[in-house]
């Protein structure tokens, strides 16, 4: 998803990928990743694309007359909005989202590395926890929808009866 370089030239439209004024300018108003358009995009109140912003871990940058995010700073927003519906404060990847900046230097980088590392370690675990307890939830209810002569179902979603 990302540019490469980080700037407010591969943010102006998903379909255009170009860089200049120019064809800003002549991007349909929708394309422009402006403030409005990436919370939209991500279902997230503006205030919360102000607050990743004040905390430095995204940045809009001047594009002619809009201030526009990269495709970059999407990919930063994309992974912030997962990890909250996973649970995470924005402090506990927020070294990973700095690390992210291709420009960041090597410590910066590797802090954002090891915070990286952690975190797929924590949450391997987590989804090790949340299987095992659907595995037994699963199966209560089985042996319930059993007791009471009703539909139960299975972990595929599909009908116990069914089977």
């Amino acid at each position: 998803m990302s540019n490469g370089n980080g700037n407010a030239g591969g943010c102006k439209t998903a379909a255009a990928g170009g860089t200049d004024a120019a064809e800003l300018a002549a991007a349909p108003e929708s394309h422009i990743l402006t403030l409005a358009v990436v919370a939209r995009m991500f279902k997230i109140s503006p205030l919360a694309l102000r607050l990743f912003e004040l905390r430095g871990l995204v940045r809009r940058q001047r594009a002619g007359n809009a201030w526009v995010f990269s495709w970059s700073d999407c990919e930063r927003i994309a992974l912030l909005v997962k990890a909250r519906k996973a649970g995470l404060a924005v402090r506990e990847f927020a070294a990973v989202l700095r690390a992210m900046d291709e420009q960041a230097p090597n410590a910066v980088a590797d802090d954002g590395r090891l915070q990286c590392l952690s975190l797929i370690h924590a949450l391997e675990a987590r989804k090790k926890a949340i299987h095992d307890v659907l595995d037994e939830l699963y199966r209560i209810d089985w042996e319930l929808s059993e007791r009471l002569g009703v539909e139960g179902t299975l972990d595929n979603g599909a009908s116990v009866d069914s089977l």
